[in-house]
């Protein structure tokens, strides 16, 4: 969310249960942890969250140029624990009664905004006060951000969900809703959260999701949905960090997550493939394969786990098997909006030298709904190269760099890719067409868009 969107006046509430903080006895003390939280919580607000990393903090708080040849990371890292801890120490004790609490979770440095379960305003209450206020900003906070990741769709179009995909069924629902409301409202969040994964390059979007999990989990801690959903999101967001200690620490949290969901639901289609990407990022393609073959087996009509299947045998190199697989032909009838194993099928068949064939996938996944990302506008600038069609190739490459001027495409997909020849397969024919990266991109002129 841009910093313009945040009413003053809910920023204001959020930034008053700051100053409580650095004034309690667990951050008075320390200048550098107060500096340090007053960052991440202003950078937060201002809709910046998922451009913190430890570089920035280390020039922004500890004034450290970027041409320093010292390397400040572990410094960072070692700071971010010891503001963990007191803001663990701090809600264990001043802090206990605090409504809104604030949360910075293991691998980020964005901070959460959690309202306490119990703190939920009596509604009868028409008083307006700074807590309330500050609850309906949280709300604002998590709709903006699910906004901000729609405006990469052509035509944003609400989520729908196959009866097959829920779960459950009216009488289960009204079973669950008279034992517990807050189970089934975690049954709800996470079934709504896995429709806004893709398309995952968007960080906006991956943080939209894991927050919803992240509250599934709270509301109905033993429900395996929401631990499979946030293993999920979590291995999305690995690919979005260097390699070291912060993505290490990020993959350990998301294993944790998708073997909980296995001993909450050992049988479960959701469960089993939050294992198989998780094991494709820890680098363990055969099991992650086993695992998604086995989810595939027990729901061949979850079309969630057919999405993280695509992406495992893409990104492995197991072209022939997404072609057969990953075919939009073989749901025909079924809402494919959002789900990201139709450009999948398109980036099969462009690795099979069946460029025609893999254009026709993405503008047919374009009609769908399919997720419209920088990745799959580069394999269709791409295919359009092989294909011999230079002027094309090249005019939307110009479209390319107005829509994603900071992509960081190239790095993201090098890292995906398991092998170093199928990410220069894509990345060769663009750079025929006049592609340069992100990092490149400033000091050079800008590809101009033929017509």
């Amino acid at each position: 969310m841009d910093s313009h969107e945040v009413p003053l006046e809910e920023k204001k509430n959020l930034l008053e249960f700051l100053d409580k903080i650095r004034r309690s006895q667990e951050f008075s003390g320390s200048q550098r942890l107060q500096d340090f939280l007053t960052y991440v919580v202003t950078e937060t607000l201002e809709g910046r969250g998922s451009q913190i990393f430890g570089k920035t903090i280390a020039e922004d708080v500890y004034n450290r140029p970027a041409s320093s040849s010292i390397d400040s990371s572990s410094l960072v890292r070692v700071d971010a624990g010891r503001l963990r801890r007191a803001l663990d120490s701090y809600y264990n004790g001043e802090g206990a009664q605090d409504r809104i609490r604030f949360q910075i979770d293991m691998g980020q440095y964005a901070v959460r905004f959690e309202t306490r379960p119990e703190a939920v305003p009596d509604r009868t209450n028409k008083r307006r006060n700074p807590a309330i206020a500050t609850a309906a900003f949280l709300a604002v906070l998590i709709t903006g951000a699910l906004g901000v990741a729609y405006l990469q769709s052509p035509e944003p179009q609400p989520v729908r969900e196959n009866p097959s995909q829920r779960g459950l069924s009216g009488a289960q629902r009204q079973a669950m809703l008279n034992q517990s409301p807050a189970a089934l409202e975690a049954v709800d969040l996470a079934n709504q959260a896995r429709g806004l994964v893709f398309p995952a390059i968007n960080p906006a979007r991956l943080t939209a999701a894991k927050g919803m999990y992240e509250r599934a989990i709270e509301l109905r801690p033993n429900y395996y949905g929401g631990h499979a959903g946030l293993a999920q999101i979590i291995g999305m967001q690995t690919f979005l960090l260097p390699q070291g200690v912060e993505r290490d620490a990020l993959v350990n949290l998301g294993i944790r997550h998708a073997k909980t969901a296995v001993d909450f639901s050992p049988a479960s289609a959701w469960s089993l493939s939050a294992c198989a990407w998780m094991e494709f990022v820890r680098g363990n393609i055969d099991q992650a394969r086993s695992y998604s073959a086995h989810a595939l087996e027990i729901d061949p009509n979850d079309l969630y786990a057919i999405d993280y299947d695509s992406l495992i045998g893409v990104f492995s190199g197991d072209f022939d098997h997404v072609a057969r697989t990953a075919n939009p032909a073989n749901f025909e009838g079924r809402d494919l909006r959002r789900h990201v194993f139709t450009i999948s099928y398109a980036v099969a068949n462009y690795h099979l030298g069946n460029y025609a064939a893999a254009m026709e996938a993405i503008h047919e996944a374009a009609s769908l709904g399919g997720p419209i990302s920088p990745i799959s506008y580069a394999y269709l600038i791409a295919a359009h190269q092989q294909s011999g069609d230079d002027s094309k190739a090249r005019a939307l490459l110009g479209d390319f760099v107005i829509a994603w001027p900071e992509s960081r495409l190239e790095p993201v997909l090098r890292r995906l890719f398991v092998k170093t020849g199928d990410a220069d397969t894509l990345f060769d024919a663009l750079k025929a067409a006049g592609w340069t990266s992100a990092v490149n991109r400033a000091s050079k002129p800008a590809v101009t868009p033929q017509r």
